[in-house]
């Protein structure tokens, strides 16, 4: 039975690639030694690629919160003026995030929408604040 491998995607990043490329360097060892030095890297780069994927799951419920309260904050808040805004980007926001996992955007793409919808969740809510 033959084992199927799965090459990585723009969608995985660059650090999750090179983890990868990492372990395959200890598959085509030619000796031990080489198996031992593969590790090495390999180690390295998985650790690098498990902070910078716990990094951006930790941004992508970040931004589907922040675009939850901004649409509680609009819906709660009593001002229609507010309210159409609010909830429009708080949905727009939680779509477009799941969108571009769904959808397997590009790394750079993905973490542009992520910081992208953060940033103006977190202006409306505290523009949203200031004025009432």
């Amino acid at each position: 039975m033959s084992e199927q491998r799965h090459e990585p995607t723009e969608a995985d990043g660059p650090l999750f690639r090179a983890a990868y490329e990492r372990a395959g360097e200890i598959d085509d060892a030619p000796d031990s030694g080489g198996r031992r030095r593969g590790w090495g890297g390999f180690l390295r780069a998985a650790a690098l690629a498990l902070a910078e994927g716990f990094l951006r799951e930790t941004f992508v419920w970040g931004a589907v919160l922040f675009s939850l309260l901004a649409a509680v904050f609009g819906a709660t808040g009593g001002d229609v003026a507010w309210m159409v805004p609010m909830i429009g980007s708080g949905v727009a926001g939680v779509v477009l995030v799941f969108w571009s996992i769904a959808r397997r955007w590009s790394f750079g793409r993905q973490w542009l929408v992520l910081l992208g919808v953060v940033a103006v969740q977190i202006v409306l809510v505290v523009t949203f604040w200031r004025t009432h």
